[in-house]
């Protein structure tokens, strides 16, 4: 956001650049003076964690009407929708749009019980965690799995077909080519998830799919600030071409547009 880049420009030029160069130091993982795109793409996931650990820790505390430590399945309902929701799992109901929420309600609530590992009352805060970021957390995955083929497997073969994977879409008979947006996603099937390319994704290739992890989205912010700021094309960057040119690092994920300068954990000696 862009005021936390403003309170950043507060700090005098020497302390900013003491804090810069501590986080450069920290993302230089083997210590060899550059910043390589792998070492870059994993603080930038590290960083995406910590925020998303950090909102989670907020969120319980808001979710916690009681103040007891534990979430329940009503405190939880009462913050989402300020009041207790109960369907019936077995009946559907006639108004589309409430029957879509229904099967979303019971989808939410499936998924907190998952996440509750010790049947207690309610979700302690590593199982609320896992609740709301289940791609973070093992012990989920086979119910994010589970659930994905519940949805999408309509044939129920245990495996996700590109028919499927492009859900209702209807080929219009008339048509001479496919619309844009399906050659996007017949791409994206083809080239990112069907691995073995056998034109269906098994379980393990579902999951990039429906939990996109942040993998992705950092190798991409990596080569992007290598691309941008690498001077003398050793594709990494030093200390000196980053300091050459701190604005682009400060306004990137790599500091989280210098959020992480004003946040100790990021810039202090030991992490």
């Amino acid at each position: 956001p862009k005021e936390d880049v403003d309170e950043y420009v507060k700090l005098g030029h020497e302390e900013q650049q003491k804090r810069l160069q501590a986080i450069i130091k920290k993302i230089d993982l083997d210590s060899d003076g550059f910043l390589t795109e792998s070492e870059l793409s994993s603080w930038i996931q590290m960083s995406f964690k910590h925020y998303a650990m950090q909102e989670a820790k907020q969120q319980f505390v808001e979710y916690d009407k009681n103040g007891d430590d534990t979430v329940t399945w009503d405190e939880y309902n009462i913050q989402m929708y300020d009041r207790v929701i109960d369907f019936d799992e077995n009946t559907a109901l006639d108004d589309a749009e409430e029957e879509s929420f229904r099967k979303l309600h019971l989808k939410d609530k499936k998924r907190f019980e998952k996440a509750n590992q010790d049947s207690g009352p309610g979700l302690s805060l590593e199982e609320f965690i896992a609740f709301e970021h289940p791609e973070e957390v093992d012990y989920m995955t086979e119910f994010v799995i589970q659930e994905a083929l519940e949805e999408h497997d309509k044939n129920g073969d245990g495996f996700v077909s590109l028919e499927e994977f492009l859900g209702d879409y209807r080929w219009d008979p008339t048509a001479n080519e496919d619309p844009e947006w399906i050659l996007v996603e017949k791409d994206r099937f083809v080239n990112d998830y069907d691995k073995d390319n056998d034109g269906r994704l098994d379980p393990q290739e579902l999951l990039p799919w429906v939990v996109p992890n942040n993998q992705g989205i950092a190798q991409e912010e990596a080569l992007h600030l290598i691309d941008e700021m690498d001077l003398n094309g050793d594709k990494k960057l030093s200390e000196e071409e980053i300091l050459e040119n701190p604005d682009l690092f400060l306004t990137s994920e790599a500091t989280d547009y210098g959020r992480q300068l004003h946040d100790d954990y990021f810039y202090h000696d030991e992490l």
